[in-house]
């Protein structure tokens, strides 16, 4: 009976296994010697490298990701998804708006008009930007009335002069609602080419804060008081259309296309315009290298993962020099004792690279929960909250990681493989 299945084997699956001589034997290898069901321990050390490694990273990037998320909501408070405005005299811009808040894409427009402006308070005095603005559609197209901490927009009224400040601007001014605070508008002297200071008394009727420092420091006025303060004749010589958008990210599109219908719509004047991405170049900019770099550094930890796939490639090619020699003079070519090795190098790299992703996925998805399981258990109350911070997973963050870790993994495999194809049966044998 033995004799007949061992036949059986021999007809069945050995033909099938040598057809996959490098799979077969590179797989034998990984495995250790007293338990085929135990992954060799240099092996181990090895996927534990680039599982590390890849988790580190999908984790840091996924908190990275939800920190400049948090940071872009944050400045999108204050500074509009997009900005249109006329060259010259915008007259019609009440028509305009109505036109825009109609297309696809917009939720809403509002109007402001953006001055440079001291306030001065006490002997203390800030620059700072102030906004005027109509409360019931800034109310729309805005989030600082859900950040409001003492009064609200609607507080502003035409030529009441009040005054809402955010939290910096009114700390560092020592400013509270019902406080009085001097607004100084500079104003240039046709006349004699000097530089004129107007000073106007403005009553605070509200706080806001957006926690973040972009601002922090704006303060806003009613739209009619800022035509005054700034000695226009209309509304139409400076107005700013404002517009919320329903995707941010598409902000650049609808700025294009809204230039563009104004001037079909109302001809005969130079629009312009701006999305948040522009206005805000410099901090996104800044931020989108802080990831690259950080993500380039934290790289370095799967370069050490594969570095062990480097040195225990060439562990096992010492040890496996007999069974190379043997191999080769059964008729084994270069390619395939190179293919081998290979197959033994990508198995580490694979399985760790996919550990990895997956445990790095859970904790990114599971981060919070687990934040506060290490609060309770090692963090001293209020020192530091792990389970407030925000991640963001992004599938491309995902992709991008694994890819690089597989082909670190596939290039420390040559090196090894091609040293093992390189060895001489008679070397070898003469000493066997």
């Amino acid at each position: 009976m033995p004799a007949k299945l061992l036949l059986a084997f021999n007809q069945a699956l050995l033909p099938r296994m040598l057809k996959n001589t490098s799979l077969f034997i590179g797989l034998r290898y990984i495995l250790s010697k007293k338990d085929n069901r135990v992954i060799s321990f240099t092996s181990l050390v090895s996927m534990a490298g680039l599982t590390l490694g890849v988790l580190v990273i999908i984790l840091v990037l996924a908190v990275f990701n939800g920190a400049q998320g948090e940071q872009r909501e944050r400045t999108l408070i204050t500074v509009p998804h997009a900005d249109i405005y006329a060259d010259n005299n915008f007259t019609r811009w009440q028509e305009a708006a109505n036109l825009l808040s109609q297309q696809n894409g917009i939720e809403s427009v509002s109007a402001y008009i953006s001055l440079e402006a001291m306030l001065s308070k006490n002997g203390i005095h800030q620059v700072t930007e102030v906004k005027g603005i109509i409360p019931e559609a800034e109310a729309l197209t805005s989030d600082i009335e859900a950040s409001m901490l003492q009064g609200s927009l609607s507080a502003l009224r035409a030529g009441e002069r009040g005054i809402i400040m955010g939290r910096r601007l009114a700390s560092a001014l020592r400013l509270l609602p019902g406080d009085a605070v001097n607004l100084i508008v500079p104003e240039l002297n046709s006349n004699s080419s000097r530089l004129k200071m107007n000073m106007h008394t403005f009553t605070v009727v509200g706080v806001f804060d957006v926690q973040f420092s972009i601002g922090s420091e704006l303060a806003l006025i009613h739209l009619d008081d800022s035509v005054e303060l700034l000695n226009l004749g209309s509304i139409a010589e400076a107005v700013h259309l404002r517009l919320k958008l329903d995707d941010i990210f598409n902000a650049a599109n609808i700025v294009g296309s809204s230039l563009d219908l104004l001037a079909n719509a109302f001809p005969g004047l130079e629009y312009q315009g701006e999305d948040w991405s522009v206005s805000e170049a410099s901090l996104f900019n800044a931020l989108k290298m802080e990831k690259i770099m950080t993500w380039f550094m934290l790289m370095m930890i799967v370069a050490i993962g594969a570095f062990n796939i480097i040195s225990t490639l060439v562990m096992v090619v010492s040890e496996k020099k007999a069974d190379i020699a043997i191999l080769r003079t059964m008729g084994a070519g270069g390619r395939t004792i190179m293919a081998i090795f290979m197959v033994q190098g990508l198995f580490v790299g694979i399985s760790g690279t996919i550990l990895g992703a997956v445990l790095g996925l859970l904790i990114a998805a599971n981060f919070d929960s687990i934040g506060q399981i290490i609060e309770m258990l090692f963090i001293p109350d209020g020192m530091f909250m792990l389970s407030i911070i925000e991640t963001d997973i992004q599938s491309m963050d995902v992709v991008i990681t694994c890819l690089f870790a597989l082909l670190i993994s596939f290039l420390a495999t040559l090196y090894p493989a091609w040293k093992a194809s390189r060895i001489q049966p008679a070397e070898v044998l003469r000493y066997e």
